[in-house]
């Protein structure tokens, strides 16, 4: 900050350091790089997967169409009647006409059997039947494959966003800095006599202006920022680099 001096001269201070340590932000330096800070891509990238609701859900589709194939194959034995019988006694023929060649019934006598009743159905469409169930089961394995790079993609853009304003977040601080001690210049010098009103109020928009870009791209930063949080799944907390 400028202030004058006992002989009437400014005498600048150190450059004014905008806070930016919020409650939001205070985990991260505005002063370094952003992919330093936190976890690389690919880490921030698993753990997405594994806390990101529409891939479980993918994955549970996928768990119950393999299920559902595995039901399939012993499905058959649901409609296989079988039937058994056995019998003992004296063997005897009962015959039913008069002569040779006529049908001769057995009346008594050791008899066993099995019954097996498959419908012709079960038969003709069990193999089309288990390739529906296969072909289900690859198209829910495709459609998490495709929510997980559905989720890459999103993450990838947000997390380049974050990156991008983290780092115009910081030029923009940098400018507000700047116009600020350039605004308590143009204060001292007004009250000196040396420049009109005029010049403070367009040192003083000037400021204004440098200020109002560091709360947009601040902004701008903790849009991303709650994005990728969101995207992740966890705290940011759990997404902060430890070196």
């Amino acid at each position: 900050m400028a202030q004058p001096s006992r002989a009437g001269q400014a005498v600048v201070s150190e450059p004014l350091h905008p806070v930016v340590t919020e409650p939001d932000t205070i985990l991260l330096d505005v002063s370094k790089s952003l992919a330093d800070q936190l976890l690389p891509f690919d880490s921030l990238y698993e753990i997405a997967v594994r806390h990101s609701p529409l891939v479980r859900f993918e994955e549970a589709m996928v768990d119950g169409k393999v299920a559902s194939l595995s039901l399939s194959k012993v499905a058959v034995l649901q409609v296989v009647s079988p039937f058994f019988t056995y019998a003992t006694g004296n063997q005897a023929y009962l015959n039913t006409g008069t002569v040779a060649s006529d049908f001769l019934q057995s009346i008594n006598g050791r008899r066993m059997g099995i019954n097996i009743q498959v419908p012709v159905s079960e038969l003709l469409g069990r193999r089309h039947k288990i390739n529906q169930m296969r072909a289900e089961l690859s198209a829910a394995s495709a459609r998490k494959d495709i929510s997980k790079l559905e989720l890459k993609r999103d993450l990838n853009r947000t997390y380049q966003g974050l990156l991008t304003a983290h780092r115009l977040l910081g030029i923009r601080i940098r400018d507000a800095q700047l116009a600020m001690m350039a605004y308590r210049v143009a204060e001292v010098e007004m009250q000196q006599g040396k420049i009109s009103a005029a010049n403070l109020a367009s040192s003083s928009n000037v400021n204004a202006i440098a200020q109002h870009n560091v709360e947009k791209e601040r902004g701008d930063m903790l849009s991303f920022l709650y994005d990728m949080v969101a995207l992740v799944g966890v705290d940011l907390a759990q997404l902060i680099a430890k070196h």
